[in-house]
């Protein structure tokens, strides 16, 4: 259905914003008070219990198979949003549902691509009683690579499994500030393709990603 550009991994503005989020995280836990852990004003920083919404602003690189078409190809590098709502069960481990989306140009300006995804997901948080709270994340979803130009459309739907880590900075027990970085491993399993009210739908087999860097804006009721 489509081709990528020639790149076998994450693009280079996602490698080197990559490379700049490691960075800052190293720099940032360089610095926290050597006595934070012991208790005070960092430990009330950081709800045990808490629900949470969120929004996350990406930059994403997305990676589809190669296919013997070369008139149409989508762009790796694109950007989107994603809302986020979780619950924090205790200091370190929380579930969260996230629902977003990026978009990226093709090499024919009529034809718009959109990628969506909506994932379920699982997060381990260290270091409880820091300000600075690293954190690791995995979980499942769904996701859709649509095409459109008009009433036409051509859409890509599958699952995708999902891995990742960053670190959100609590200013207040209400309010974070966070960088991320997430892979999405996608195996597509259908494709629909629809003109007006009409629509037929194919089986498919075929591999993707989306790797994602995220700066993040939480609120912690």
């Amino acid at each position: 259905m489509t081709k990528r550009t020639a790149q076998s991994g994450p693009s280079s503005s996602i490698r080197l914003a990559t490379g700049a989020a490691i960075a800052a995280l190293l720099v940032m836990g360089a610095v926290l008070p050597a006595g934070a852990q012991e208790g005070g004003e960092a430990k009330s920083l950081a709800p045990e219990k808490a629900f949470y919404l969120g929004l996350r602003f990406l930059g994403s690189s997305l990676h589809v198979d190669e296919t013997a078409d070369d008139i149409l190809f989508i762009e790796d590098d694109g950007g989107g949003v994603e809302f986020h709502a979780g619950y924090q069960f205790n200091k370190v481990f929380a579930l969260e549902l996230s629902l977003g989306g990026a978009g990226h140009d093709t090499s024919v300006p009529e034809i718009d691509a959109r990628f969506g995804f909506i994932e379920l997901l699982a997060l381990y948080r260290f270091a409880p009683a820091h300000p600075f709270r690293p954190y690791i994340k995995g979980g499942l979803g769904g996701c859709g690579l649509r095409l459109e130009s008009g009433d036409a459309s051509a859409t890509a739907n599958g699952g995708l499994l999902v891995l990742g880590g960053g670190f959100d900075y609590f200013f207040t027990r209400h309010f974070s500030l966070g960088l991320d970085l997430t892979h999405n491993i996608i195996r597509y399993n259908e494709v629909e393709f629809r003109l007006g009210e009409s629509a037929v739908s194919n089986e498919i087999d075929e591999e993707g990603a989306m790797t994602s860097l995220g700066l993040s804006f939480g609120f912690y009721f």
